[in-house]
Formats: C-alpha cells, structure tokens, sequence
C-alpha cells in the first residue's frame, strides 16, 4: 500500500532529473557551436607584379580538400585589388593545420584563369612554397605549409609569367 504513494514520487523525480539532464547536453551543444579555433595571422607577400590593373584571387586548400584537381574549390579564399607594379601584401587569418595555397592575377577581371591551346596559363599564377611546374600541376606536398597556433607565418609568393 505504502508503495504505491511512492511510485508518483519516483516518477516526478525521474521526470525532474531527465529535464535537467536535458537542458545541461543543450547548453554543452549550444556553446560548442559558438566555439571555434584560434586563428593565426599569415601575412602573404606576393611579388613580381607585372600588370598594374586587375585583381589577385587566392585560394587556401587544406591537406584533406583535393588539392590541384581542376575543379576542387578552395577552403578559404581572398581577392586583393592591384594597384600598382611591385609586390603586394596581404593578410589572411587561417585556424591551425596544413595549408597549400594557390593563386593567379587575373588581368582582365574575368573571374577565370586564362590559359594557352595548350592549357597552361597566360595569366601570371604561384604557388606556396614558390612551386614552379614544369609539365603538371604541383601535389599538395609540394605546396604545404604550416600553420600553428599563436605564431604568425609568412609566406613570399613569386608570380611565375
């Protein structure tokens, strides 16, 4: 008899204990998603500027996207205007992790990189690491660099024309 009270008692508490339960997992998924890592600034130093009109388009891959495959879409990217003959300089926060970065000047401002009947490029383009290709495109490996928490990088990019 005694037990029956007991069984509406148990169940409030259990019903209590699963809300509050319930609530700390959604503040745990709720910070994490707000959470996110450390970016590192990398100063990218792009020289032998040729064509004082147009814009650079720069694309960061990381070691897990598909790097040099012709249509693989960057993880991160950025456009500096040209403004003039010389090197130019730019800024880009990445988070920690293995990067190989591409990119090309794109004269005309036609959002593409024009290339030759033979597909190599007409548009002066580089690569981290001052990869120059020879009759292929570079692998990622020849491409990476590193990025760490807390140590700003540099990177100095030749354009090949």
């Amino acid at each position: 008899m005694y037990f029956c009270l007991l069984i509406p008692n148990l169940i409030v508490f259990v019903c209590h204990y699963f809300i509050i339960l319930m609530k700390l997992i959604s503040l745990i998924l709720l910070l994490s998603f707000f959470m996110t890592a450390e970016e590192t600034a990398v100063t990218i130093e792009i020289t032998n500027v040729r064509h004082p009109k147009g814009t650079l388009r720069l694309g960061v891959f990381r070691a897990n996207n598909t790097f040099g495959s012709t249509y693989t879409k960057p993880d991160f990217g950025q456009m500096v205007a040209v403004t003039g003959k010389g090197a130019t300089r730019t800024v880009m926060n990445l988070p920690p992790g293995r990067y190989a970065l591409a990119l090309y000047h794109d004269m005309n401002d036609n959002w593409k990189l024009d290339k030759n009947f033979v597909g190599y490029p007409k548009e002066p383009f580089g690569f981290s690491n001052n990869y120059h290709p020879i009759f292929s495109g570079p692998g990622f490996e020849d491409c990476a660099f590193e990025v760490k928490a807390h140590e700003p990088s540099y990177l100095k990019i030749k354009l090949l024309n």
